[in-house]
C-alpha cells in the first residue's frame, strides 16, 4: 500500500480580470409587448395591496418570480433598482416555486421602497412602447442581441432612458414571470412554532408593538434578530394579520426519533483498561447512565434544568449511553467493524428526553460548544421526526452551520430514521440532518444497500445529503451497543452509524494532526472511490457519496498503483491556482492515469436567504495544462472560462455550484494514456464567487484530496515525490504508526525534577 501524501504547493492569487459584457437575451429568451404589460399589471397589483393594507412597514416586500434557477449575474439589475444601490442589495429571501424536484424556479423576495416601485412601473411603460415601436412588438436574440459581428440597427433616441438602461430592462423582463406578494402557506399543527421574519427597517420588538402583540397575552421568545418561538395562538394571529412578513415557519417542539428497545438480557461483567491519553469526542444526546462498565472513559454532564430532569425517564438514558458505547468501545462490541482507531474518551452532554424545543436545543448546543473549545469532533445522533423544508434550512441546522464556519469544529449528524409503521414512499431527513457544513450519515446493510428505515436528501432540492453512509444495522441485521439496562444488545439506526464516522474523524484530526477540511475530504473521497459516477450516484439521495471503508488504513493508504495527495490552502482572491504539479509520465511521454479529486470547505451561510443559503462558492478544476495555459479539467468544467456560457441549473447539476463539497472524477474503465501538451504539467485552480453584494471578509480554507490511478498498475509514487522535491515542494508521507508515536509523545506530561 502507498501512503497518503501531504504536498505543500505554492499557489498564486489572481484577481478577476474578466471585463463586463454587454447584456444580451439568453438563447431562446424573448420579451414581448404583452409580457411587459402583464408585468406592469402584476406590479401594480402589488402596489395596490400595500396601499389598501394597514401600514406596518415603510417599504414593500415584492416576490420576483423567475422563469428559471437564476444565477447572481442574471438576476434583475434594472427592475426594482433603488437609487444609489443595486437590486441585489435589497434581496431579503429566496425560495423555489412549488413544482416537482428538478423543475423548480427561483422566487426571490425584494424589499423595495414605494418610489422605486413607481419608477419601475413608469420605466416598464417606456419599455412596452419601445418594444412596440422599435422591435415590432417583441425583443428576440435575433433582433436585439449585440455581438462583434452583428449590431442590430436600433434607434434608442426619444425614450427618456439611456441605451444601457433600456437593454437591461428588456433583459430583466425576459427572466421574470411575474411580481407578487410573499406567501407562507400552511404552518405546523404543533403548539409551539418557530417564525422567521423578512428583514425590514423594523426590529422585531418594534414590529410587535405596532401589531399590538401583548407579552402578557401571548407567549413568545426572541431568538436573534429575525426569529421567535411562539405559541400556536400567536402564530395564527400573525399569519392572519401580516402573512407577507413571515419568511419561514417550522415546529419548535419536536419529537426526537429514537430507536426501538429490544428485549432485556442478563448483564455481563465487562472490564476494559482505564483511559490514558486518548483524544476526546463530544457527544450531545439524551442522558448518560454512569453505571455502565466504561464510565471512566466518559466525562458526564447532565445539561438539563431541574424540571427537565424530573420529567426525564430513566429509560431515556439508553439512547445517549448506547451512542457513547460505540465511540468508547465499538470495536469490542462489533469485531466485524473494528476500524483500527482504538478507544476514545467522550465528553457527554445529556440535553433532552425524547422531546425537546428546537430553540432550547440550539441554545444548549451553542453554550456547550463555546465552553469546550478543545473538542474538535461533535457527535449528534438526535433528529426530529418531521421532514425538513424544501425552501429553507432548519433553525438548528443553520446554527450548527454557523458554529462550524466560525469555530474549528466538525459535527457528525445522524441521517434520522423512518419509524412509521406504514411507509408511503421515502420521506426527507429530519432536522438537523440538513446541516450543510456537517457530515450527515445514513445507514446501510453489510452489503452496502440502503436500510429499510432510510430517509432521503437532497436538501433545498439540490445539496447532496446525506454525505456518506455506514453500517447501522437493520431489523434483521443489527449491530451491538451497550445499554445500561440490558447490557450488550443488538440495535439498528442512523444514530449508531454516525458514531463510527465520528471515531474516524477524531482519529484523522486529533491523532493524525490533519485539518478538519482535509479530514472531511478524506472521508468523502474514500466513500466515493471510483464507483460513485457509475453506481453510487443512482442512490446518492439515500447513501450520499458512498459507504466509508471500515478500517482507517483504507482512508489513509491507497493501492500501489495509486498516488493520493492532499493540498491545503486559503482562498483569499478570485483565483487560487498552481499550474506546476509534476505528475510522472510513462516511457512514451504520456500520462497513464485516470484521476479524481475531492474538495471540502466550510462557508458562512445565511438562513434568511432561503434556498440561496451558502454565501461563498469555490469552484474546482484539476487536470493537465493545455497548450494555451488553461486546465483540461477532468470534469470538463467550463463555467468560469472566458466566452463560455452555462446556465445556473446546469452549473448546479454538473459542477455542484454553491455546494461546499466538490467531487470530480473520470470513470474507471479501459483507459488510454493522456497526451502531454507541449511538455506542460498538471494544475489545480479554485475560483471564488460571492452570492451577496456585501463582500465576505477574510479568507476561506479549503482542502483537496487528489488521486491518480496508473492504468497499467505501475507504482510511480516515488517518482512523484522526487519530482515535487526538485521543484521545491515539501512532501510529507503520512505514516500512521509514526504519527501515532508523535501524538503519544506530545501527550506525555513533562516532569521537572
Amino acid at each position: 500500500m502507498n501512503p497518503l501524501l501531504q504536498v505543500k504547493l505554492r499557489f498564486t492569487k489572481e484577481r478577476n480580470s474578466q471585463q463586463p459584457i454587454v447584456k444580451n437575451l439568453r438563447a431562446n429568451a424573448s420579451t414581448s409587448e404583452d409580457k411587459v404589460i402583464a408585468l406592469i399589471e402584476s406590479l401594480r397589483a402589488v402596489k395596490r395591496f400595500y396601499l389598501t393594507t394597514p401600514k406596518v412597514i415603510e417599504n414593500m416586500l415584492v416576490d420576483v418570480n423567475y422563469n428559471d434557477i437564476i444565477a447572481k449575474s442574471n438576476r434583475i439589475q434594472a427592475l426594482l433598482k433603488p437609487r444609489g444601490k443595486n437590486a441585489n442589495d435589497i434581496i431579503v429571501g429566496a425560495r423555489f416555486s412549488p413544482a416537482e424536484e428538478g423543475s423548480e424556479n427561483h422566487i426571490i423576495t425584494y424589499y423595495a421602497d414605494p418610489m422605486t416601485v413607481d419608477r419601475t412601473i413608469a420605466e416598464l411603460e417606456i419599455i412596452r412602447r419601445f418594444i412596440k415601436e422599435r422591435l415590432d412588438g417583441e425583443a428576440t436574440p435575433r433582433n436585439f442581441n449585440e455581438t462583434r459581428t452583428n449590431h442590430p440597427n436600433i434607434n434608442y433616441d426619444g425614450y427618456d432612458l439611456s441605451k444601457p438602461k433600456i437593454r437591461n430592462l428588456i433583459v430583466d423582463c425576459s427572466v421574470v414571470e411575474t411580481f407578487s406578494i410573499p406567501t407562507i402557506g400552511t404552518f405546523p399543527e404543533q403548539e409551539m412554532c418557530l417564525l422567521t421574519f423578512y428583514k425590514t427597517e423594523l426590529p422585531l420588538n418594534n414590529l410587535f408593538e405596532k401589531l399590538h402583540v401583548d407579552s402578557g397575552h401571548y407567549q413568545y421568545t426572541f431568538y436573534g434578530n429575525d426569529t421567535i418561538s411562539a405559541t400556536k395562538e400567536l402564530c395564527t394571529y400573525l399569519l392572519e394579520t401580516v402573512p407577507y412578513l413571515i419568511s419561514m415557519v417550522s415546529s419548535d417542539l419536536s419529537k426526537i426519533a429514537l430507536e426501538d428497545i429490544t428485549a432485556t438480557p442478563e448483564l455481563p461483567l465487562i472490564a476494559i483498561p482505564d483511559p490514558t491519553n486518548e483524544p476526546t469526542i463530544g457527544v450531545i444526546d439524551t442522558l448518560f447512565d454512569e453505571s455502565v462498565y466504561f464510565n471512566r472513559w466518559v466525562e458526564n454532564n447532565d445539561y438539563l434544568i431541574d424540571i427537565e430532569m424530573s420529567l426525564a425517564q430513566n429509560s431515556k438514558r439508553e439512547h445517549g449511553t448506547e451512542v457513547t458505547s460505540i465511540i468508547v468501545d465499538g470495536p469490542r462490541l462489533n469485531p466485524r467493524l473494528d476500524d483500527g482507531c482504538g478507544r476514545f474518551r467522550v465528553r457527554h452532554f445529556g440535553v433532552c428526553d425524547d422531546r425537546i424545543s428546537v430553540s432550547r436545543l440550539v441554545r444548549k448546543i451553542k453554550e456547550i460548544v463555546s465552553q469546550n473549545p478543545d473538542i474538535h469532533v461533535w457527535n449528534l445522533s438526535l433528529g426530529t421526526e418531521d421532514e425538513v423544508s424544501k425552501n429553507f434550512i432548519s433553525y438548528d441546522a443553520s446554527v450548527i452551520d454557523e458554529l462550524t464556519a466560525q469555530r474549528n469544529v466538525l459535527f457528525v449528524i445522524s441521517g434520522t430514521n423512518d419509524n412509521r409503521s406504514i411507509k408511503d414512499g421515502t420521506i426527507r431527513v429530519g432536522s438537523p440532518a440538513d446541516s450543510l457544513n456537517s457530515i450527515v450519515v445514513n445507514s446501510v446493510r453489510y452489503d452496502g444497500t440502503p436500510v429499510s428505515y432510510s430517509r432521503k436528501g437532497n436538501v433545498l432540492s439540490f445539496f447532496n445529503k446525506p454525505d456518506v453512509s455506514y453500517y447501522g444495522g437493520d431489523h434483521d441485521e443489527r449491530i451491538k451497543v451497550y445499554s445500561p439496562l440490558r447490557g450488550d444488545v443488538e440495535e439498528y439506526g442512523t444514530s449508531f452509524a454516525a458514531p463510527w464516522i465520528s471515531r474516524k474523524l477524531c482519529y484523522l484530526i486529533d491523532i493524525m494532526g490533519l485539518s478538519r477540511e482535509v479530514a472531511k475530504a478524506l472521508i468523502i473521497d474514500a466513500a466515493a472511490g471510483w464507483d460513485y459516477k457509475t453506481s453510487t450516484y443512482k442512490m446518492k439521495d439515500l447513501i450520499g457519496y458512498g459507504v466509508v471503508p471500515i478500517n482507517i488504513n483504507n482512508v489513509l493508504e491507497t493501492p500501489n498503483d495509486e498516488i493520493r495527495f492532499v493540498v491545503y490552502e486559503t482562498s483569499e482572491s478570485y483565483k487560487t491556482s498552481n499550474y506546476t504539479i509534476p505528475v510522472p509520465k510513462d516511457d512514451d511521454n504520456n500520462y497513464p492515469y485516470v484521476a479524481r479529486a475531492t474538495m471540502c470547505y466550510f462557508p458562512e451561510c445565511s438562513r434568511a436567504q432561503g434556498v440561496d443559503y451558502t454565501n461563498r462558492e469555490l469552484s474546482l478544476k484539476f487536470g493537465r495544462i493545455k497548450s494555451d495555459g488553461s486546465i483540461a479539467d477532468i470534469n470538463d468544467n467550463v463555467q468560469d472560462d472566458d466566452g463560455a456560457y452555462i446556465d445556473e441549473r446546469a452549473s448546479r447539476r454538473e459542477f455542484r455550484k454553491w455546494e461546499n463539497t466538490k467531487f470530480i472524477s473520470k470513470i474507471l474503465k479501459r483507459n488510454r494514456p493522456l497526451k502531454s501538451y507541449d511538455e506542460r504539467l498538471w494544475g489545480i485552480s479554485v475560483i471564488s464567487k460571492e452570492r451577496l453584494s456585501t463582500r465576505v471578509q477574510g479568507g476561506l480554507n479549503f482542502a483537496a484530496v487528489v488521486t491518480l490511478k496508473e492504468i497499467k498498475g505501475v507504482n510511480r509514487i516515488q517518482d512523484f515525490i522526487t519530482a515535487c522535491n526538485l521543484r521545491g515542494y515539501i512532501v510529507n508521507e503520512l505514516n500512521v504508526h509514526a504519527q501515532v508515536n508523535v501524538y503519544n509523545a506530545n501527550q506525555e506530561e513533562l516532569i521537572f525534577e
